[in-house]
């Protein structure tokens, strides 16, 4: 692990101030990232509601009571050079600033600011409403995120929804409900702050201090585990020429104590263009696929692995043949050293790269911290890659493909031989 001792050169602070959790990290740069997380997404979201976590997440920017107006907020943070955005999902949210160390407490009072204080105006609500809905369309429009949509619905049933919501819902959403949503879920309790970079500790605790100091309690958030159940469903799509071809198992939660296990496993699989999948169905056997991964997705309402190919509908017989017999082998065998040596060598370096800016390394901070962790979470992970055996990858393996899977695949259209072009 020598190789990224640097990483661990700068020590993570967690603090317990009451009113919130924060996690601090000094560094070297010039810069500094502060983000605001909420342990709330969409996944809490009632009946009636679907959609709203993220619109809020729109809203946030449209003025606030300290800058008024749609585009103060995002004025406000360019005219100090800052990068300023936000993100939804199924169970968190989260809202980061990055700025020059000199002008932290400028871009955290714009932050903290719209975080605490939005007005969601009903003018800039209506008009906000138009691009979200294009964000709707864009995602439909896309065969992966349709595919993988409708294999969500028919993998989690009634208790899954979309983050975006339904067209539908979005038309019906109104400004009384992001109030009430987030005066249910946005306060103390649910609230981490993450700051890492070269603003100095007490510059930093101050700044956390003066803006959320009174922050009101907020409700714990209720969230119901989904169980997948085993289908097979196939769509057809006009438009398209490619077919797309996901398989879905479950995965391990985040908290669970071989999580890495199975994470190393999936690198292995087909995390890179040096895993059993992409070796096998791209580069020996010449598949008219342009790649074949498969990745792990962890919420606390559910947790999947995902193996997915874009590929000539007339190959998906032989493909699906050998990503079986992949996964047979390797729960079957134990994997040649070289692979477990491989992945542990490229997560490490994943891990560093993602270190290198305060931006990257908040992020890999922050999750881990949200729900719970109280160890460094980068220090844990480095060490529990190092304890992982060739046993461990075949267990894991076999946990994980022994649950209820889902096939979902989307075809093209058949071409009607009257639209075929005549000689």
């Amino acid at each position: 692990m020598s190789d990224v001792s640097s990483l661990l050169r700068h020590r993570l602070q967690i603090f317990d101030l009451g009113f919130v959790r924060l996690a601090y990290l000094k560094n070297d740069s010039y810069l500094t990232t502060a983000q605001i997380f909420t342990r709330v997404g969409s996944s809490v979201e009632k009946t009636g509601e679907y959609g709203i976590a993220h619109i809020l997440e729109h809203m946030f920017f449209k003025g606030s009571s300290k800058r008024p107006g749609g585009t103060s907020i995002p004025r406000a943070a360019n005219d100090i050079g800052a990068n300023m955005n936000a993100y939804t999902t199924y169970d968190h949210t989260a809202y980061y600033i990055t700025v020059l160390n000199d002008s932290f407490e400028e871009g955290f009072d714009i932050l903290s600011d719209m975080f605490r204080n939005p007005l969601f105006p009903e003018e800039e609500f209506r008009k906000e409403l138009n691009p979200i809905l294009s964000e709707f369309r864009e995602r439909d429009d896309d065969p992966d995120d349709f595919i993988n949509e409708r294999a969500m619905e028919r993998y989690y049933g009634a208790g899954y929804h979309p983050i975006i919501g339904t067209e539908q819902s979005i038309l019906a959403a109104t400004t009384v409900d992001m109030h009430a949503f987030k005066k249910r879920y946005y306060g103390a309790g649910n609230v981490l702050i993450v700051i890492v970079g070269g603003v100095e500790e007490d510059r930093m605790m101050k700044a956390v201090q003066q803006h959320f100091s009174d922050l009101p309690k907020a409700l714990a958030p209720e969230f119901q585990r989904l169980q997948a159940t085993s289908a097979d469903m196939e769509l057809t799509r006009s438009g398209i020429q490619e077919a797309y071809f996901n398989l879905y198992y479950p995965a391990l939660p985040q908290e669970h104590p071989k999580r890495h296990h199975e994470d190393l496993m999936n690198f292995i699989l087909g995390g890179s263009d040096s895993s059993l999948l992409f070796e096998r169905i791209r580069e020996e056997l010449g598949l008219s696929c342009y790649g074949i991964y498969s990745m792990i997705s962890r919420n606390e309402p559910f947790n999947n692995l995902n193996i997915s190919c874009g590929i000539d509908p007339l190959e998906i017989g032989i493909l699906e043949t050998e990503i079986q017999r992949i996964i047979m082998k390797i729960c079957d065998e134990r994997i040649e050293e070289h692979h477990l040596k491989r992945a542990r060598a490229s997560i490490r370096t994943a891990l560093a790269s993602r270190s290198e800016t305060s931006k990257g390394m908040a992020s890999m901070i922050a999750l881990p911290v949200l729900r719970g962790e109280t160890e460094d979470p980068l220090q844990k992970a480095l060490r529990e890659l190092e304890e992982v055996t060739i046993e461990d990858i075949r267990e894991a393996a076999q946990r994980t493909f022994s649950g209820p899977r889902l096939r979902a695949v989307l075809l093209p259209d058949a071409i009607d031989s009257d639209d075929e072009e005549e000689d």
